[in-house]
């Protein structure tokens, strides 16, 4: 008896609040912490992917702290998605968080405001978001997506499958079918990252169609599928014309070519003047033979940071690791002038330089051309002409997965594309997706 009446005085509410409820509440500070922070994480893991200072295990801790939020918004449930949901007509990032709670907490309502607020402005936040979680969890959703009429949501159903790397359980050839340039596109794009091996005959129209899109991903995933002789001249046309898929173009058509097309290729461009594709194509095609000319084009500012990665993209060499670079000496800089402080004028301290740079380049570390020089005079013999080079070593299956498992970023998405053209039954690994998931295939298991 007076065991229950103490388990009674226990229970008794604290200040005026019942125990269950005190259970219940959440800090709602806390939690709108955990909403800004995994929001603006995600955006990083964004920038992260692409970056060529990054490796897995950079993107696999980064996305490390992106859980951790993510389950701190879980654990606010509620409160959580009043958070997200006030937040869902800001910016883009904040649709990520919000799409993740409404489907970890399976919460249909939730789920359905979320796709309300898509469009093709932020649908990439939302396509991210279901491409992060496992895919059983999606995998309902998804299928309702794909069987929608709209093909703004078909389009999206199959854009996470690309990123799951996962069959949508809907035939491929009636989307295929739909006139719509953005869904068409994305479906001839599914065929190659899945190996649709079925469906190669069906895309071989596309190779003459007058919308460059369809040629083009038609040439890309036939090429992942195999073909060679149907899609290097319609890539060599694009490599040729300057549009947004001259670059993608350039990067499958020199791993599909033979050496004597490749140099020819490479050669033309240099012809031609066109010279940041040259020295781009000079890193794709790996040869060590070509490290000479890049030196050379490292004495051009324009092309000093681009020359200085195929550099890295064939000898594996980290430029700034080894301290290979031109280091930047602000202070020496300000003692060459002789002028004091008030003499200088605000523009003196403006990096115009980075400004002009494309976003491809601003990553990118600048090569000392001497030392550089001087590293290939030691190291050359190590590298035999006439075979192609990624990373340090002869490209071949093996050490294409040492790529994926330890280069950067940009090295990974070159092993990746190399491994998925040169072997059919291999799926094109998306290096853009949950670095957990990419090491768990890095380490040759199921993607």
């Amino acid at each position: 008896m007076e065991s229950m009446m103490q388990e009674q005085t226990l229970l008794k509410p604290i200040f005026g609040i019942a125990p269950q409820t005190i259970s219940q509440m959440v800090n709602r500070d806390v939690v709108e912490q955990h909403v800004e922070e995994a929001s603006f994480q995600w955006l990083q893991h964004v920038s992260a992917v692409s970056r060529p200072d990054y490796d897995l295990q950079d993107i696999a801790e980064l996305d490390e702290y992106i859980e951790a939020n993510l389950e701190g918004i879980y654990l606010g449930n509620e409160t959580a998605w009043e958070i997200c949901e006030s937040l869902l007509e800001d910016d883009i990032e904040y649709l990520f968080s919000a799409t993740i709670l409404a489907f970890r907490c399976d919460n249909k309502a939730w789920q359905k405001r979320v796709l309300k607020t898509v469009n093709s402005e932020n649908e990439n936040a939302f396509i991210h978001a279901l491409g992060w979680l496992d895919y059983p969890m999606v995998k309902p959703f998804v299928t309702q997506l794909l069987n929608d009429k709209r093909p703004f949501y078909q389009y999206i159903g199959v854009s996470v499958c690309g990123l799951q790397r996962q069959m949508p359980d809907v035939d491929l050839k009636e989307l295929l079918k739909i006139n719509i340039p953005l869904l068409k596109s994305r479906v001839i794009r599914l065929i190659g990252e899945l190996k649709c091996h079925d469906l190669r005959k069906d895309l071989h129209g596309y190779l003459v169609h007058e919308k460059e899109e369809y040629r083009y991903w038609a040439a890309w995933s036939l090429s992942l599928l195999g073909e060679r002789t149907s899609t290097i001249p319609v890539l060599a046309k694009f490599v040729n014309e300057v549009s947004d898929y001259q670059l993608p173009a350039l990067q499958v058509l020199l791993r599909i070519s033979d050496e004597e097309l490749q140099k020819q290729i490479i050669n033309q461009l240099i012809a031609d003047s066109e010279l940041k594709l040259a020295v781009m194509g000079v890193g794709i095609a790996g040869y060590p033979e070509y490290v000479p000319w890049l030196i050379e084009m490292m004495e051009h500012p324009e092309l000093v940071r681009l020359a200085g990665e195929a550099f890295s993209m064939i000898t594996g060499v980290d430029i700034d690791y080894e301290d290979l670079v031109i280091e930047d000496d602000d202070d020496e800089q300000a003692e060459s002038f002789d002028l004091d402080n008030d003499e200088l004028d605000e523009s003196f301290f403006d990096d115009d330089e980075e400004d002009d740079l494309d976003e491809y380049e601003q990553d990118l570390q600048v090569p000392d051309p001497k030392l550089i020089a001087v590293w290939w005079q030691q190291y050359q013999p190590h590298f035999n002409e006439g075979a192609r080079y990624l990373v340090g070593k002869v490209i071949a299956e093996g050490s294409l997965f040492e790529v994926l498992q330890r280069g950067f970023q940009r090295q990974r998405s070159a092993a990746a594309l190399e491994l998925g053209l040169l072997h059919p039954q291999y799926l094109f690994l998306e290096t853009q997706v949950k670095g957990r998931r990419q090491q768990r295939y890095a380490l040759g298991g199921r993607y």
